[in-house]
């Protein structure tokens, strides 16, 4: 890596815990909580399980001064083309920024449709798309379900038809409406299932014309496909998929929270894009993430990062951020063109705290791969049933929180008692007042920064993910093969005997002779 305090990162390793320096020395260090947890509102980010020494904390703030990490964000914030293969800006920010037209055009644009659909007394929303055009507005939804006001939406992703299947089972037709979400509205899932739920309406015998809308960066194909101007939701080219959930891509999201609701979450967002730009680096709430994910990765060598919210709401929040990051950053050439010889983006996973504990804890305590942690947590539990018993929501929530904390008290100190918890094990612990759309509006644009400052430590391009398309490209190639469009070179013996399978069982499902 061409940093030069990378080099000294390195030379600095018989410093860390297990070399001469326990975890428990460095939190005796009294100044330790102020160098390392940092403040965004009532968001607190605390660093101080990290097994970093001031000094090496020092060497990694030179090192994010050597990536350019802030010339880096400033460009992406004004607009400047930062996703070099591409070669377009990344404009997500822009969406949460009230001064920025495009923020607002967005949300005109998602109003007008919300009241219209209103109009028709749709009580339920099938949205459907695949990766960033679904996880980010499912996880959302899910997150906020306690400010639920409007229709149910319902999530499809995936072509494999028992999920929509499922999912149009339990609908009426004449009180339903789809989103079509699809930045080239040439997505090959999308448009399957977006096939599959008009045949439904056609066999009810209702008009999709005003409730089946696209929301799209290629409205020219949604037109093609069908869809009239007054059905097409458009968003810009530079809104990536994994970071679009502020653009109308979250429009299902505006129909279950209102209005008031999705603008308090861009609310939330933007007071991570003012903390950024006004914070100095030392005390820049993600430029410290950041540094410690590559801290994690690229000089201590651990692959994997879990994320733990004590909040079952946030069940999804790590399927979220294991898009983000790990198709953002999972390359293997840097924004130049050239093969990197280091690890980039760790693989990420997760799930709620509590279920957690019961599932991959033993590993994250035990195993002699070193796992780094993010706990997330809100301190006031929020109440969706005003009949539940003030006094045992109180109890609970506050040992869920407990938990929380004894798990990375226990993985930072590890047991004196016993050889097998030797701690120096790694954590983050994020906690904020109550859980709302600002609030999750602050997570999601922390975490986003995390990514692309994560990037540009490692010289990536973050923007992009030309690694998805190879499978894409392969699949096309099999479905022609399949139907007999294509020769059957690229088909391994195996690959060629379940084809053959597929079709006998297709022709038997469909009563062919």
């Amino acid at each position: 890596m061409a940093w030069p305090a990378y080099q000294k990162l390195l030379s600095s390793l018989s410093d860390t815990p297990s070399h001469g320096v326990t975890m428990g020395d460095l939190l005796e260090d009294r100044d330790r909580s102020e160098r390392l947890q940092f403040a965004i509102d009532d968001m607190q980010i605390d660093l101080t399980r990290q097994t970093v020494t001031q000094d090496q904390l020092h060497m990694l703030l030179q090192v994010a001064k050597e990536a350019e990490v802030m010339q880096k964000c400033h460009a992406m914030l004004d607009g400047k083309m930062v996703n070099t293969s591409e070669k377009s800006p990344a404009l997500h920010a822009h969406l949460r920024d009230p001064s920025q037209p495009l923020a607002q055009a967005s949300v005109d644009i998602m109003a007008s449709h919300l009241d219209r659909l209103l109009s028709l007394g749709i009580t339920d929303v099938v949205s459907v798309g695949i990766g960033g055009s679904d996880l980010g507005p499912a996880m959302a939804v899910s997150a906020l379900s306690p400010y639920q006001q409007g229709p149910e939406i319902h999530f499809v992703s995936t072509i494999d038809p028992s999920q929509m299947g499922d999912c149009l089972a339990m609908l009426d037709p004449s009180t339903t409406a789809m989103l079509v979400i699809s930045k080239s509205f040439t997505t090959p899932e999308t448009l399957a299932n977006m096939t599959m739920a008009m045949r439904w309406f056609d066999d009810a015998d209702i008009d999709t014309s005003d409730r089946v809308l696209a929301i799209t960066a290629n409205p020219k194909k949604a037109k093609e496909l069908g869809f009239v101007d007054d059905a097409i939701l458009p968003f810009d080219q530079g809104i990536g998929g994994r970071y679009s959930v502020w653009s109308v891509v979250g429009f299902g999201l505006m129909l279950a929270i209102g209005r008031a609701g999705f603008r308090a979450m861009l609310a939330g967002g933007h007071a991570v894009d003012e903390h950024v730009l006004s914070a100095p680096l030392y005390q820049n709430a993600p430029v410290n993430l950041a540094l410690m994910r590559y801290w994690n990765v690229s000089v201590l060598g651990r692959q994997a990062e879990a994320f733990c919210p004590y909040d079952q709401r946030l069940d999804k929040l790590d399927a979220w951020l294991q898009q983000l990051e790990m198709e953002s950053n999972g390359k293997s050439m840097d924004a130049s063109g050239n093969r990197v010889d280091y690890f980039t983006a760790p693989v990420m996973f997760g799930m709620a705290g509590g279920n957690g504990q019961h599932s991959f804890f033993q590993h994250i305590h035990q195993s002699a791969m070193v796992t780094p942690v993010t706990f997330l947590a809100p301190l006031r539990p929020l109440m969706s049933d005003a009949n539940m018993a003030a006094d045992l929501v109180a109890d609970h929530h506050d040992q869920l929180i407990l938990n929380m904390l004894a798990q990375a008290d226990a993985l930072a100190l590890g047991d004196a008692n016993d050889p097998g918890f030797s701690g120096g094990r790694p954590s983050t612990v994020i906690t904020w007042l109550q859980l709302s759309p600002y609030t999750l509006g602050r997570v999601l644009a922390l975490f986003e920064y995390v990514t692309t400052m994560s990037g540009s430590l490692w010289g990536l391009n973050s923007f992009d993910q030309p690694g998805v398309e190879l499978g894409k490209i392969r699949a096309k190639n099999y479905l022609d093969i399949y139907k007999g469009k294509a020769a059957d070179d690229l088909l391994t013996a195996t690959t060629k005997s379940l084809f053959h399978q597929l079709k006998e069982l297709k022709d038997s499902l469909t009563n062919k002779p």
